[in-house]
This record gives C-alpha cells, structure tokens and sequence, in this order.
C-alpha cells in the first residue's frame, strides 16, 4: 500500500528541518486490506506530538477562553485524524490538556518519551539524520522538563513522607526550600518556551503530525516490517539484563529500565496490528519500568538531599532522618525484580518463540 502525495497536502518545511513528507492519502480510508508500517508509526508519532503540543503550554493561558481557543486553533491547525488513525488503545489514548500542572508536565515528558523511543527503534523506516536529530532535541527538553519533575517528587516526599520522620517546623522548612527551586524551575521552562529551540521543536512535532520522512520500506505491511525492528530492542534490553543480574547496581537498574521503556512502547506501537501477545508483553515491561522508576526516584532523593544538607546545614538533621526513610524504601522497592523480569521474558518467548 502506497504512501502518496497530493498538491494540496504539501507544506513548507521549516528553515533548518526536514522537508516533510505530504500526509497519507486519505483515499485509503475506506476498506484497505492491511496497515503499512508508515500508517501505524504515523499515527503514534502523531498522537504524541499532538499529547506534547497541547500539555507543554503554560499556566499563561489563565483564562478559560483563551486557553480553549488556544487549543481549538491547535487541534484546527492539525485537522482530522485520517479513518485509520482513529481507532485507539487504551495505553495511546487521552491526548487532551492535562488539568493540574504537575500532571501535564508529566503528560509531556511522557510523549516526548514515547516520540525519542520510536524513533530509535524503528529508526530503519524513517530518514536517519533527521530522527538522530530529533532525538537529541527531544532529550533536550524532556530533561528540561525533568527538573520540575524532580523537584515535584521531592515535594511528594517531603509532605508525604516528613511528617512521620521529622516534625511538623522541619517540614515546613524543607517545603519551602522545595517550593522556592520549584518556582525557579517553572520560570526557567516558561522562559525556555519563547526561546527559537523550542519553537524549532514545534515545528518538528508538526512534522510528525504530517507525516515524516519514511523510507520506501515503510509503505510494505506494518505486521511484516515493525516486528524484526522490534528485535532490536528486545536484544538490547537482555544484553541490559544480564548486566543488572551480575551487579544491581543504581546505574545497571537505570539502564534496565531505559531498555525496558524502549520495548514497552515499541510492543504498544506493534499492538495496533497484533494485538494481544504484543500488549501482554508491553504491560509486564511497563510493570517493571514504574517499579524501577520508583527506584530510581528512591536513590535520586538520596543524593538531592545529601547535596540540600551541605548547601543548608542547618536542616541537616531532618534530611539525615529522610534519608534513612528512603534507603528503606529503596530496599524495599529492589525486591522481585528479577521475578518481573522473568515474566517479561516468558510473554516475549510466547509471542516471538
């Protein structure tokens, strides 16, 4: 099934982008025989640009009717989703703003994962230097946005955890200094969403929401091209396997878990054509991904508040004590990984032999 062009869809690409790719023809909406490779990562790379566009705009758009204007020219601007691409699983779903900031910082950094993983797995169906240079962006600003994620879980510890480790004045004290580099990060990405590298990202998201640059393999059958591509991934992530089952450390277990969030959304991105045994093994790698991104939140803290206690000495003694609270939680958390592990392993050997 042929990827075609029309006059019509032809847009300008951005100075210093990539030229874009017209959008699929939609006179293959109605009763085509089978998704090709560039229909499906299409439609996942569109949904995740359109998730990142509409949660990355600030709380500037106070007012209710400008912010739903704002997003009405959006979604205006990005038109319909062809037929095809209409149909949604439920892990792909929910690409509308986010209500709470925190959330839609997360709902962001989420796509922007989602994009930067699709993008390295299923890189031999795209033009090369341009998805090697759209990932860079993308870890650019995802780790832009990761600060004010950080500080965020800091919170949660400080107000969930302080109170049964520390008293109530030494709470306050932490929240505070929490809440002031929190305010700090916020300034600093709002100030970064009127820089041109962000607006040159933007750009790059309405890219993919046209359509990227495939190549002419990715116009044969998405059942015959996704899944070897997603071997890749697989090999990866046992290679990171077998790294982490030698030594445990904190930085093995992180690139576990990188592993384990490429084949997760590179198995969710092949479920759209097969289905089932692909979203089992998706959901046990997700399983395992959240328990090892507790962990590494977990050992994150530790080293934030050991690096808080020598800039703040006189709120040594209440971090000290969160400290422990959260070598426990860390010892806590580590436990049945390698059982996880296993599953993952078990729902891949079903599904690919």
């Amino acid at each position: 099934m042929a990827i075609e062009s029309t006059p019509d869809e032809e847009r300008s690409a951005p100075s210093g982008s990539a030229h874009v790719r017209p959008r699929i023809d939609a006179s293959i909406d109605a009763g085509f025989p089978e998704p090709t490779a560039g229909m499906v990562l299409h439609r996942v790379l569109a949904m995740s640009a359109r998730t990142f566009l509409l949660n990355d705009m600030g709380d500037e758009l106070v007012d209710a009717d400008r912010r739903c204007g704002t997003v009405d020219a959006l979604s205006l601007q990005m038109g319909t989703r062809p037929l095809w691409a209409q149909s949604a699983v439920e892990s792909l779903a929910g690409t509308e703003r986010r209500q709470g900031q925190t959330e839609r910082i997360h709902q962001s950094r989420v796509a922007l994962r989602r994009i930067r993983s699709n993008l390295r797995t299923y890189r031999l169906a795209l033009d090369p230097a341009w998805g090697t240079s759209l990932r860079a962006e993308l870890a650019w600003y995802g780790n832009r946005l990761g600060e004010s994620r950080d500080l965020h879980i800091m919170r949660d510890i400080v107000t969930g955890k302080g109170p049964d480790a520390v008293g109530p004045e030494q709470v306050i004290r932490l929240e505070a200094e929490v809440t002031a580099r929190m305010a700090a990060a916020l300034s600093d990405i709002a100030a970064e969403r009127g820089k041109p590298r962000r607006f040159q990202l933007t750009e790059q998201m309405m890219v993919l929401w046209d359509g990227p640059e495939f190549k002419a393999k990715a116009q044969r059958p998405a059942t015959e091209v996704l899944p070897p591509m997603l071997r890749r991934a697989w090999n990866d992530l046992r290679g990171a396997a077998r790294t982490a089952r030698k030594v445990s450390s904190a930085a093995n277990l992180h690139k576990l878990r990188i592993r384990l969030k490429d084949l997760r959304y590179g198995c969710e991105t092949v479920a759209l054509v097969e289905g089932g045994p692909a979203r089992r093994t998706a959901r046990a790698a997700e399983q395992l991904q959240s328990k090892l991104g507790d962990l590494h939140d977990a050992y994150f803290s530790i080293a934030w508040f050991e690096s808080l206690a020598e800039q703040r000495p006189d709120l040594s003694e209440p971090i000290g004590d969160l400290i422990v609270v959260q070598h426990e939680a860390a010892r806590t958390i580590r436990k049945g990984w390698k059982r996880d592990l296993k599953k993952i392993e078990h729902r891949w050997r079903q599904w690919q032999g």
